[in-house]
């Protein structure tokens, strides 16, 4: 009888095991990178931060998904084929790293693309597939320009529906203010990925880490004032700590030891890179640890389990006020968790935190005098954080998210309709009571094409004069920023008008001032044309706006100077008596002087009448 129950228990056990095997995992992620050694890095990338930003995800990304690299200029090379990430595929890329250079003689983009795809033209999608396209340039081929314009023709063509047809994603990285933005920004919204541009190299590392959670997140655990828990069941953590160059991090265990570069325990690795350090320890102690340096809303505690978290797709872009749905679920060795008893005392929630939301307007302090023509000013952006400086605080919502009893995973809708158009980061978090798991994605919140916000602007000790402050801002998924023209009508009391033209080519957002001179209602319209990302005419016209402004009008000049002093009209009436007088005797002296030139021309002519009356009768 023993035996049998034995054999049943056997029978069972063989039983969920070919079920386990049976079941299907979800396919791995496929990213493929291409990055630029074209000779233009040496001015845009002097320090070829393209390395260390390359060697941060070669940290991060989970093992499991596919990943291969290439450089390209001229031609195309590739780092390292596209394989299963694990450790040997780490170790390999990270002692290629050396080879990336700024010696290329053109920027090969089609070919690079062509290269890093080949394979994908031949089989259809088993898991998601990601390209990530990072250069500083224009599409160049060759010294004939024509050649140049024709192969950029082809990518928006043959290869952009090639892309789309594969599944692929497109993230884009832009280097530097010389990169062909609507070629990349079109690759990324037509094909569903992410775009970021950098002006500078310093920002590469953080650039490549937002690219690499939009494409194959690393799992993750929530850090709250630079502190985090492990679990017991997490095997492996990495940190990724970001600090102002010359700065040091260090981690400090549940025991109060701290770990340091220069003192490292038993199983630590300490990896210092150009503004970051990336910290890996094995079989770590449970508990609560803290990162000693400046909060970074960047900071990463990647780590490797058993018991993970999923996140459904999430779309990259959605329109104001639309509900997109979120799921998240978690995963054990790769399997989700269905298991009741746990999902009920789990709980989950997704944090959404702005990262470039739209300014307010903003006046520029001493731009123009009331006498000169409205200002505008291109590209004013909020103030930027100085390096080294904890960032400051950004409101954080959080919404949760509900077992669904048909799924078993843990849902909600995306509540956008409170949110301000921009870019906002998604922290999905499950909370088993003894563990905590975070996902994180970003979403961007589109608006109208473009958006016209008002403001009024009063005199003051360093602007005398008031205007009308006028901020424009184009989405530049909807519509080609440099396409955009048109111009502003404003109108006020006593039939005052002003017209704006705003000509091709404005970096936007873009801010006009229009000085104005009297108290009053002021109605401003606007009319736009402009083309969309895919080339078909757009006509915009954004809402008007009316600003009522209560100023003191500045005096007119003329009325000054007569009013400078008050009247008396006591010396009115001697000014006027006086000025009278005065007149009547000018008038009389006329008058005397007039009569006296008459009396001497009449006397004078009967003395020569009388003189002739002799002469005749002496002659007779």
């Amino acid at each position: 009888m023993a035996s049998l129950r034995r054999a049943r228990l056997l029978a069972s056990i063989v039983l969920l095991w070919l079920i386990a095997v049976q079941a299907p995992l979800a396919a791995p992620a496929d990213v493929r990178l291409l990055i630029d050694v074209s000779g233009s890095m040496r001015q845009n990338d002097p320090r070829n931060l393209r390395a260390p930003a390359l060697q941060l995800v070669n940290e991060l990304i989970p093992a499991g998904a596919v990943a291969g690299v290439w450089l390209f200029a001229e031609q195309t090379e590739a780092l390292i084929a596209p394989a299963p990430v694990d450790d040997a595929w780490k170790k390999r890329l990270g002692g290629r790293l050396a080879r990336i250079h700024s010696r290329g003689l053109f920027t090969d983009i089609e070919r690079a693309i062509r290269t890093a795809t080949e394979d994908w033209s031949k089989t259809p999608p088993e898991g998601e597939r990601h390209l990530i396209l990072f250069t500083d340039g224009l599409v160049d081929v060759s010294k004939d320009a024509s050649e140049s314009a024709a192969s950029r023709e082809r990518i928006l063509s043959e290869q952009l529906e090639a892309l789309k047809s594969q599944g692929v994603k497109v993230h884009a990285i832009g280097l530097s203010d010389q990169i062909d933005e609507p070629l990349m920004r079109l690759l990324a919204t037509q094909t569903g990925g992410w775009l970021e541009v950098a002006q500078d190299a310093e920002t590469l590392q953080r650039l490549f880490l937002r690219v690499l959670e939009q494409s194959a997140p690393p799992t993750t655990v929530p850090i709250q004032g630079n502190r985090f828990e492990i679990d017991d069941q997490v095997s492996e953590f990495t940190v990724l700590a970001f600090r102002p160059e010359g700065g040091q991090s260090q981690l400090t265990d549940p025991d109060g030891t701290r770990i340091r570069a220069d003192q490292l325990a038993p199983g630590v690795k300490w990896r210092a890179e150009v503004g970051y350090d990336l910290v890996t320890l094995s079989n770590p102690k449970p508990g609560q640890w803290r990162i000693r340096g400046v909060e970074d809303p960047d900071n990463r505690v990647v780590i490797v389990t058993d018991m993970g978290i999923e996140v459904a797709p999430v779309p990259n872009t959605v329109g104001l006020g639309e509900l997109p749905k979120l799921e998240s679920w978690l995963t054990d060795h790769g399997q989700p968790v269905e298991r009741a008893e746990l999902l009920q005392v789990s709980a989950s929630k997704v944090v959404v935190t702005p990262e470039s939301v739209e300014p307010a307007p903003v006046p520029a302090p001493g731009q123009v005098s009331g006498a000169a023509p409205p200002a505008v000013e291109e590209g004013m952006t909020p103030p930027a954080v100085e390096e080294g400086m904890a960032p400051p605080s950004v409101p954080r919502g959080e919404q949760v998210m509900a077992v669904d009893p048909a799924t078993k995973r843990f849902t909600t809708s995306l509540q956008t309709r409170t949110l301000t158009p921009g870019v906002y980061r998604l922290d999905f978090v499950i909370d088993g009571g003894t563990f905590q798991r975070q996902l994180t994605r970003r979403l961007k919140i589109k608006g109208a094409p473009l958006t016209v916000d008002y403001e009024g602007q009063r005199p003051s000790e360093t602007e005398p004069f008031a205007a009308l402050m006028i901020r424009l801002t184009a989405e530049p998924d909807l519509v080609e920023q440099t396409s955009l023209s048109g111009y502003l009508l404003a109108r006020g009391p006593e039939n005052w008008t002003e017209v704006v033209e705003i000509p091709k080519g404005k970096r936007f957002p873009l801010t006009v001032k229009i000085p104005i001179q009297r108290p009053g209602e002021y109605r401003i319209s606007s009319h736009f044309m402009g083309r969309t990302l895919t080339g078909d005419l757009a006509e915009i016209q954004p809402e008007p706006g009316v600003l009522t402004l209560d100023f003191e009008a500045p005096p007119d000049e003329t009325a000054a100077e007569t009013a400078a002093e008050p009247v008396s009209w006591l010396w009115l009436a001697v000014y006027v008596l006086g000025g009278n007088v005065l007149l009547g005797g000018l008038l009389a002296l006329t008058w005397w002087l007039m009569t006296r030139s008459r009396s001497s021309r009449n006397t004078a002519g009967k003395t020569a009448s009388g003189k002739t009356g002799s002469a005749k009768r002496t002659r007779a």
